[in-house]
């Protein structure tokens, strides 16, 4: 049967934002009679694949933003009745509420189905390396939204055949880990043994290493939360633990010399001017941003300026539009808070994390005269919220940091807890008389369509970082060597190795990295207390509601965790279309409908 595609590669593809692959402007439909014919139209049909990645509404599209608002790191922000403060409760505002994921991840598997089915058409290639780089990575992305899928939902529908449209049963659980396992394993041995740093032509694209670290992950998480030993189709812990080190001893990644120059508010356009703007945290820790895709980066989406308006949101990194400070009009580019910029206020972070952290890093033996963990101050926001109907009036001081800015909060906006996370979040620099995204000023060469802070944060969103590999890799091996490589980083001396001390470090390095929630499920495995009881932590404090100080809700997340069993629901018009054939995760009846965050 003939398949029509259409494809839509416009200049918000995935990759870099400056090579030709990136730039390709294209709107045609062709047939896989025709097409890929070259291999310039094998990388298109790659780069489509790509494009389903990047999202316009993280709310409802992304699992990045889900997870991050579920674990026990933030809260859900944002006004009083939104879909941020659903989740993080773990209900919702609506039944179709993460449709848009759903049907994102299915349009990449039907783009990778695409190419698996058709790059052999290619008539010639310029090596046999090229065809094999193409078909693995059409088989790693199928594997990466499968397995945003079955993380989120539970078994889903495997839909590994473009030409089959016919209504498929949910599958198990295992089969559809079967299929992520089986992608992987193809990945690992099509793909070629090199990366791409930016700069490269090839920047954005995974690799050969990148599939080794999921696989590492995909492994870790579906035995502990189900309590398994191996992967369905026989993928052992030592075949896994050979790629973990491959990845590990052969790749080429390293850890940055100091953890906070991942983070883009570490750069240099924020930190000094004529008009007096200045981060003095960056200045007093010498801190100097690495820049995009640093050699820590294994694999991330990519961001760029060109083309972006309030059509195209996902040019830039939407998340970090929504984790950035809320700040009402009358103060939205006067600087307060600089060096970050306004956004949608969800995810602030919570004051249990926080105190858990400070108790914690005080226990720590320290190198090098360190006296705490740098990565608490690198990662938090924490500031002095000022009154917004009176601004001499301080509401509460929870600043880490003396050299943080005052913020006046908004008076409308829930859940402002005197910290926000600084890793994801809108970063701002003064040049030309005003206070702009400090992409436009580290970038003059590329103009934007729009002007706008909101639309122009070209941070790249990591999904896999070295610092990961390494803790990955002392968890399987159950060795301290990875886990001390990560702590000595952080001035921390080294520790003996226990899973706790993984717990610990995974916590405290990756946080707010939309991480802790698959970690806090699969070390809880099935009976999921250990989540349950980590989840409920986010109380016993108070925080800002539209300006007012109010006590944390009382909120047994435990119990409702358990009659989710850590799923989310499928969404409704998908079991409306199923003919029967889906069921609604348990859990997710009327009693999970979330209206407003003053009734709970």
């Amino acid at each position: 049967m003939k398949k029509y595609i259409a494809f839509i590669l416009l200049t918000i593809v995935f990759l870099t934002s400056c090579s030709d692959f990136l730039d390709t402007e294209s709107l045609t439909t062709k047939s896989t009679e025709n097409f890929p014919h070259t291999e310039t139209e094998a990388n298109e049909l790659i780069t489509g694949i790509y494009a389903n990645l990047l999202f316009q509404d993280p709310e409802v599209s992304s699992y990045i933003y889900t997870a991050q608002l579920a674990g026990d790191d933030c809260l859900g922000g944002n006004l009083e009745a939104s879909n941020n403060c659903a989740t993080n409760f773990l209900m919702y505002t609506n039944l179709n509420m993460l449709q848009p994921l759903y049907a994102r991840c299915y349009k990449q598997i039907n783009r990778a189905n695409v190419a698996i089915e058709t790059l052999d058409n290619v008539t010639s290639w310029s090596s046999d390396s090229e065809k094999k780089r193409c078909f693995g990575e059409a088989y790693f992305l199928r594997a990466f939204a499968f397995n945003e899928l079955v993380q989120m939902f539970g078994g889903v529908p495997l839909r590994t055949d473009s030409r089959n449209q016919n209504k498929l049963p949910r599958a198990s659980v295992d089969e559809v880990y079967e299929q992520i396992a089986s992608d992987l394993k193809n990945a690992i041995e099509l793909m070629p043994d090199r990366i791409y740093l930016d700069g490269s032509t090839m920047a954005g694209h995974a690799t050969k290493y990148a599939a080794e670290a999921m696989m590492a992950r995909v492994f870790l998480f579906y035995t502990g939360r189900y309590g398994k030993e191996e992967l369905p189709g026989g993928i052992t812990k030592a075949q896994v633990i050979s790629w973990i080190d491959d990845c590990v001893d052969n790749s080429g990644h390293d850890l940055l010399p100091d953890q906070r120059n991942l983070w883009s508010y570490t750069n240099k356009a924020s930190e000094d001017n004529t008009a007096g703007y200045r981060y003095n945290y960056v200045v007093n820790n010498s801190l100097d941003w690495a820049g995009l895709g640093s050699i820590e980066t294994l694999f991330a989406n990519k961001h760029k300026l060109k083309g972006n308006n309030w059509t195209y949101t996902w040019f830039s990194n939407t998340v970090a539009q929504f984790f950035s400070p809320s700040a009402d009009n009358s103060k939205a580019e006067d600087g307060e808070g600089y060096p970050f910029g306004r956004g949608w206020g969800a995810g602030p972070v919570s004051p249990g994390m926080v105190n858990e952290w400070k108790a914690w890093s005080a226990q720590q033996a320290y190198l090098n005269g360190a006296t705490e963990d740098p990565r608490m101050t690198g990662s938090i926001w924490s500031y002095r919220a000022l009154d917004p109907n009176n601004k001499g009036s301080v509401l509460f001081d929870r600043r880490l940091s003396t050299d943080e800015p005052d913020y006046t909060v908004s008076y409308r906006y829930y859940e402002q807890t005197g910290y926000h996370q600084k890793k994801y979040i809108n970063v701002v620099s003064y040049y030309d008389n005003q206070i702009r995204s400090f992409a436009l000023q580290l970038y003059p060469e590329i103009t934007p369509d729009v002007i706008s802070q909101s639309l122009n944060n070209i941070a790249d969103l990591i999904h896999i970082r070295f610092a990961d590999v390494l803790l990955m890799q002392s968890e399987l091996k159950g060795d301290a060597t990875g886990l001390n490589r990560v702590r000595a980083r952080s001035n921390l001396a080294p520790v003996s190795y226990s899973l706790q001390a993984i717990k610990n470090e995974r916590r405290w390095e990756l946080a707010f990295e939309s991480i802790r929630w698959w970690d806090l499920l699969r070390w809880s495995g099935p009976s999921l207390d250990e989540a349950g009881d980590a989840l409920n932590g986010q109380k016993g404090f108070t925080l800002l509601n539209a300006g007012v100080e109010v006590q944390m809700v009382n909120f047994d997340y435990k119990a409702r965790l358990k009659q989710t069993q850590g799923y989310w629901p499928i969404p409704q018009t998908e079991i409306d279309l199923s003919d029967g054939l889906f069921e609604q995760n348990p859990g997710w009846g009327s009693e999970a409908l979330f209206t407003s965050w003053n009734r709970m």
